[in-house]
């Protein structure tokens, strides 16, 4: 908590002004607003991801402090934290995969028109949001005339090597054969080992997948089933059966963990290593902040309200619409949202990977169709959009894109947090949603 209390006034708000702002705005009449405004950033930074929200903001804090004392020294600390982030984004998609693993128990209440309205919320949605950030892109651009440079896309991570291959088919393997010789006696100490194995191994095979094919078969979705192939194997050698087994998976207790457990809790280093991704940037944000800025926050909160709308005019649940509503943003803190929305973390994941594995194919398709060929409002729009896997998406065949959509994916998912964490904002979603 004190860090929150530290960092968000210095980093988040650059001045005490900015906080008078939103006072004057909003509640001009109450004068304990502002500690109101702290206190739910606090609560919503430290829901389901510790402190790692402040934390980020504290990562960049102490960057650009170093920076204005020695640039080289400052370098030097992004160097020294390079491989961490790059394992970070190398291993990004297993840390929320649990979510969607999950689906099979949290989906079977839902009925076949429920289904079809949350994808059409989320199909009608992933390119409302595309059109509107591209949009707005373009109109800042047209008003400001920056010229666009030259500009270095992110590096691509290493492959993955034969000895990832074989040791995590080695623990497979021989977590299973314990499992099955046992008959259920070693279930506490080779469940987790063995549903782990399974979850890594098919994210191996999902991303080992030529590049055709993972277009229809996502490294995403071969994961999460092969979990689920692993849940169903560790249900039927054991005898617990499969939902059983699938329920031991991700028990989000303070007791036993399961294997999802274990993965979704590195989600918080997801968070600080934006705080690395945001400082990389600096120089690109300085230059174009007008369409960056203006985009990601007038997209954030477009999103967040459209999507809500549209939950409600299609009748779903007040749970469904709010687990559906942070459907464009990165899922490390779309799950932190869905918590201060109290919304089902399952819907949310579901939602997000859907609108990504949308954006991520056709997103691209429509700009061009519609003529959107500036690389600035393409990026803006696939990662405002689409998050993460949009991003991806374009790092294949628009190099000058990349940069912007690298940045807005995580700008976009920070200022969605920010703003559902000021009490205005998020009783308009809750009551929308109803």
């Amino acid at each position: 908590m004190e860090d929150a209390q530290v960092l968000l006034p210095k980093v988040a708000w650059p001045a005490r002004g900015g906080k008078e702002i939103i006072y004057r705005a909003s509640s001009p009449r109450d004068p304990d607003y502002l500690d109101k405004i702290d206190t739910e950033i606090e609560d919503l930074a430290t829901d389901g991801t510790g402190s790692q929200l402040p934390g980020m903001f504290g990562i960049i804090g102490v960057l650009v402090a170093t920076s204005a004392v020695s640039q080289p020294r400052a370098e030097q600390l992004c160097a020294l934290f390079q491989p961490a982030v790059a394992w970070i984004e190398k291993w990004l998609a297993l840390f929320y995969v649990p979510s969607l693993v999950m689906l099979p128990l949290s989906l079977r209440s839902l009925s076949g028109s429920e289904m079809a309205r949350i994808m059409g919320v989320n199909v009608i949605g992933v390119f409302l949001t595309l059109l509107v950030t591209a949009q707005i892109a373009i109109s800042v651009r047209n008003l400001v005339r920056t010229q666009l440079e030259e500009t270095t896309p992110p590096k691509q991570s290493f492959p993955f090597n034969r000895n990832h291959y074989i040791g995590w088919g080695a623990l497979l393997l021989t977590t299973f054969l314990g499992l099955a010789a046992s008959g259920g006696s070693l279930l506490t100490q080779l469940s987790v080992p063995f549903l782990l194995a399974s979850t890594v191994c098919g994210y191996l095979g999902g991303t080992s997948l030529p590049s055709k094919a993972r277009a229809v078969f996502h490294p995403v979705i071969v994961t999460a089933a092969c979990a689920n192939i692993g849940a169903l194997l560790q249900g039927w050698v054991t005898g617990i059966g499969y939902d059983e087994s699938l329920r031991s998976y991700l028990t989000k207790t303070a007791g036993a963990w399961g294997a999802g457990d274990w993965l979704m809790s590195l989600l918080g280093v997801v968070i600080l290593s934006f705080g690395f991704k945001i400082f990389g940037q600096r120089r690109l944000m300085k230059r174009h902040a007008p369409e960056i800025f203006g985009s990601v926050i007038l997209s954030a909160a477009f999103s967040l309200l459209s999507t809500a709308f549209m939950c409600r005019a299609a009748g779903l649940s007040p749970a469904i619409a709010r687990g559906t509503t942070p459907r464009s943003v990165t899922i490390a803190l779309a799950l932190p949202i869905a918590t201060a929305l109290d919304a089902p973390h399952t819907m949310t994941a579901f939602s997000v990977v859907l609108s990504g594995l949308i954006g991520a194919n056709f997103s691209q398709l429509v700009l061009t169709k519609l003529g959107y060929k500036d690389p600035i409002a393409r990026g803006l729009a696939c990662a405002g959009s689409a998050h993460g896997l949009g991003t991806a998406a374009l790092a294949a065949s628009e190099s000058e894109a990349v940069p912007f959509a690298a940045l807005a994916y995580a700008l976009m998912g920070i200022t969605s947090t920010l703003l559902v964490a000021l009490p205005p904002f998020r009783s308009l979603i809750l009551m929308i949603t109803g």
